[in-house]
């Protein structure tokens, strides 16, 4: 009984400290004439954000490494781009050009 216990209690820690190693991107998007693209989502899984009057955005709770980040701007189709959330904070501007 009392191993189940621990057994438990040490599953619950490390559980807490997988997911307590969060990280964040903000950055801004811009339209291809440089002007702030206010109202474009920005979508990694299932968690989405849209940009402020002045193009900026931040996600966070996001997991270290390798992302997918879709694009979708008011009007325009949905584009998709690679990134990489770094451990610390994550500057990612992004460039609407389609």
């Amino acid at each position: 009984m009392k191993i189940a216990l621990c057994s438990t209690v040490i599953l619950a820690c490390v559980a807490l400290a997988v997911a307590s190693k969060s990280s964040e991107m903000y950055g801004h998007v811009y339209w291809s004439n440089n002007t702030p693209a206010e109202g474009v989502v920005l979508s990694i899984g299932n968690y989405s954000v849209t940009t402020e009057r002045d193009g900026q955005y931040k996600m966070t709770f996001l997991r270290p490494g390798p992302q997918e980040v879709s694009i979708t701007p008011p009007g325009k189709s949905t584009r998709k781009k690679m990134v990489t959330i770094k451990p610390e904070r994550t500057l990612q501007d992004f460039r609407i050009e389609w």
